[in-house]
């Protein structure tokens, strides 16, 4: 299992949170995720090491965008 932090640009408010946090649930081989607004922040855990293209891509045409931390 891995623990990886990414940062996520794009995000204003509790909503985009929780839609940010369903995407990256979506993704294969993730555990849990725990994203928080106020330090712009995506904790994964996952059973696989992910990338943040592979984030990117779940986000779709959103504003959202992840960083390797």
């Amino acid at each position: 299992m891995t623990s990886q932090t990414f940062t996520i640009s794009g995000m204003t408010c509790e909503a985009c949170t929780k839609l940010t946090a369903k995407r990256i649930k979506n993704i294969n081989g993730v555990l849990d995720v725990r994203v928080d607004l106020e330090t712009k922040t995506a904790n994964v855990e996952a059973e696989r090491p992910i990338t943040a293209q592979e984030i990117n891509t779940a986000f779709g045409d959103s504003n959202y965008r992840a960083e390797d931390n």
